[in-house]
């Protein structure tokens, strides 16, 4: 598996902390510190349309497999936070 550090998350959605996906494929987010980290997945560039203290929350030192289909995007945010995405 190939991995993706995302370090030091910004508090809201930024491009720097997206992942697009070139082709269906399964991934493994971690959250690789003591602050909550947030996901949201989009089909094009635009940023989620909502806070992201009010998407998927992954909790400190946790993880959470999941398929991303074709084309769409892994967006993160959290202060502090730092994640981990391998693919």
């Amino acid at each position: 598996m190939a991995s993706t550090a995302f370090n030091t998350l910004e508090k809201d959605w930024d491009p720097v902390s997206r992942f697009t996906a070139a082709t269906d494929v399964d991934v493994l987010l971690s959250n690789t510190s003591s602050a909550f980290a947030f996901f949201s997945i989009t089909a094009d560039d635009t940023a989620p349309g909502i806070d992201p203290r009010s998407a998927h929350p992954l909790q400190p030192m946790t993880g959470r497999a999941m398929q991303l289909r074709a084309g769409e995007r892994l967006w993160l945010a959290g202060m502090n936070a730092n994640a981990v995405l391998e693919v």
